[in-house]
């Protein structure tokens, strides 16, 4: 693997001493220019160095997130790159924990990030790997072809090391009753495909309000224009399929080009650099998209 430290996508001024770090955890193709966690730490790793930090993130939620309050003065923001607290949502064990892109935390506030870039940003958000060789891919006693159990979904028994994934008794606090009803071979898991990843990344940043006793959370999702019809597609189905109607404005997509466009309005140098280095590297890497911007989804 390319030294991620050399890669040309990913901004000098990104890292802290913490991802300088050995200990920190690297994507397998983080030297590569079409790394999205390159790409993520750039664009908002950076942002932690500038003076514009924080209303330039403000304004971004405020752009994305509907009901996100305008302030005459914007809170004081920290942002972590690859978050992680596997005890939130039972992720124990040897598989890997749900891994936020870009964790951003006010004193009342957090918002999750998740990035994607080059070729992850064209296939799309991630599904659940159990299916298909462990999982036949709906929710009910039958699906559970790796070890013959009666579990409705194999996630929630014990599997060597893994506990029980808290996926499904968390949501019901926030997801439409009817993704939890019995199916058969001839139903479709709500959570097998694109909805997996974005379904961790709403429960994390809802698990971690919880427990930190924050009055405001969200998810916001971003990759390059070229790819937003495929990206905010699949954010209008979460939002439609899986969350009820209260909780909808709490989930939304917004494309780089956008953000780059935010951090021009701070009126700040190293604000505008950050800006023209991303739009660069997105046209030499990704090539340009549609010019027409993509309006974060309605309720």
């Amino acid at each position: 693997m390319a030294d991620p430290l050399d890669n040309p996508t990913l901004h000098p001024r990104a890292l802290t001493v913490r991802e300088r770090a050995p200990g920190f955890k690297w994507h397998s193709y983080a030297g590569s220019p079409r790394s999205s966690q390159a790409f993520c730490l750039s664009a908002f790793g950076t942002l932690r160095s500038l003076s514009a930090r924080d209303r330039a993130l403000e304004a971004l939620f405020r752009h994305a997130l509907p009901g996100f309050p305008p302030r005459r003065r914007p809170r004081r923001w920290s942002i972590l790159p690859e978050a992680e607290s596997p005890e939130l949502l039972s992720e124990l064990g040897t598989q890997q924990a749900t891994s936020i892109d870009a964790l951003c935390l006010s004193s009342d506030e957090v918002v999750c990030i998740e990035s994607k870039f080059a070729t992850d940003a064209q296939h799309g958000f991630g599904g659940c790997s159990q299916f298909p060789k462990a999982c036949a891919g709906f929710r009910g006693p039958g699906s559970d072809i790796a070890k013959q159990t009666d579990a409705w979904c194999r996630l929630e028994n014990w599997e060597g090391h893994r506990s029980p994934r808290a996926y499904w008794s968390l949501g019901k606090r926030w997801f439409r009753p009817e993704i939890f009803n019995r199916q058969t071979a001839s139903d479709v898991c709500a959570l097998r495909g694109a909805n997996y990843q974005l379904m961790r990344n709403f429960l994390f940043a809802a698990s971690i309000a919880e427990r930190d006793k924050k009055s405001r959370f969200g998810v916001l999702a971003i990759g390059p224009r070229k790819y937003a019809s495929v990206l905010a597609e699949q954010v209008a189905a979460f939002r439609r399929d899986i969350l009820l109607p209260d909780f909808r404005g709490l989930i939304a997509f917004v494309d780089y080009e956008e953000y780059a466009d935010i951090l021009d309005t701070a009126n700040a140098p190293d604000a505008a650099e950050l800006a023209e280095f991303l739009r660069e590297r997105i046209r030499h890497v990704v090539g340009r998209g549609d010019a027409k911007r993509h309006a974060p989804a309605s309720n």
